[in-house]
């Protein structure tokens, strides 16, 4: 978001109503499939608003949501194909090694790429009505974020860097970062596989937890660990409270707008509540959708084993980085001699 966007209520209703139009219409015919892809894309589209004119803050906004369904054609594609899809994986985490701590549309175009590439393949291949309803979601995100400007009487100016001159920049300088960018592509290659032999349900969040949280420095990333480990754990125990003490469709409904509202204080506050309760979001949201008896708590425990999942690979990516830079130091050292 940029400098110069509203203030923190303002903010919040704009997400609301952001987020709340897709799921009411989604809901109105009985909480469809693509129910999911015009939610995630209608939040990064919102979170990729970094204002200036209409068609340059259309493009900003459409990064995310273009990497998450570029990402899951491909997974579908290549869902025949294993060795491709790996191949593929692998690619796309040297991507984030190179782009790591730079552009922040940079970082969420692979992030969700990621996402989508293992929800494709493994989870949700993409149908017709899924790309329909997040181009929509992308359109209404749009909409709504012009019209709020026009409200208060101007457009907001833009407020990143162009993100082509970001990207040149992390290609011409891969030098300085080309073994953390084979680490990354390794161990999100190995966690994926790792999801299929543990038979996760969602192998994604897996992905997306390792594109969140790992980062070229060691003390960051345990940062990082820590915080999306507990935000996963407060997340998680808040929605199986709500669904013990509370089931039916009404109260997730109300858990998620509340989620959603709270979302952006509790983020300035501090991002382990703004994890936990992205947690909860997502994780109503998935109970919507799968409605069936048992469903809660599969649903809970493969979000909080696919977190660890990702997160204890990270560790082990940020582990192998460390060591493989301490090997070339040393062999540095000993070519001089």
């Amino acid at each position: 978001m940029t400098p110069s966007d509203t203030g923190l209520l303002p903010r919040v209703r704009r997400f609301l109503l952001t987020v709340g139009l897709p799921v009411a219409v989604a809901l109105s015919y009985g909480t469809p499939p693509w129910l999911v892809y015009a939610t995630l894309c209608a939040i990064q589209a919102f979170v990729g608003d970094e204002g200036g004119g209409p068609w340059k803050r259309l493009a900003y906004m459409a990064i995310g949501p273009a990497g998450l369904m570029a990402g899951d054609a491909i997974g579908t594609a290549t869902s025949p194909w294993p060795m491709l899809f790996l191949g593929i994986l692998f690619v796309l985490g040297i991507f984030y090694g190179l782009v790591q701590g730079g552009h922040n549309h940079l970082i969420q175009l692979v992030r969700f790429a990621g996402y989508g590439l293992v929800m494709g393949y493994s989870v949700a291949p993409l149908h017709l009505p899924d790309c329909a309803a997040a181009a929509a979601a992308v359109t209404e995100a749009w909409a709504i974020s012009l019209l709020s400007d026009l409200a208060r009487g101007r457009l907001r100016p833009l407020g990143v860097t162009p993100v082509g001159q970001a990207l040149r920049a992390a290609l011409i300088g891969w030098r300085t970062c080309w073994t953390f960018a084979l680490c990354a592509g390794f161990i999100i290659v190995a966690s994926d596989l790792a999801g299929a032999w543990l038979g996760l349900g969602h192998p994604y969040w897996a992905t997306l937890t390792i594109l969140v949280v790992l980062r070229r420095g060691l003390i960051p990333s345990a940062d990082s660990v820590s915080d999306r480990v507990l935000g996963t754990l407060m997340g998680i125990a808040a929605v199986a409270l709500l669904v013990t003490v509370a089931p039916g469709k009404g109260s997730l409904l109300a858990g998620m707008i509340l989620a959603a509202g709270l979302r952006w204080p509790a983020l300035r506050m501090h991002v382990v509540l703004g994890t936990a309760l992205i947690t909860v979001f997502v994780l109503l949201l998935g109970e919507l959708l799968t409605a069936a008896p048992g469903a809660a708590g599969h649903l809970l425990q493969d979000r909080l084993l696919a977190t660890m999942l990702g997160c204890c690979f990270s560790m082990a990516g940020m582990g192998l980085y460390q060591n493989l830079q301490r090997l070339l130091a040393l062999r540095g050292i000993a070519a001089e001699r």
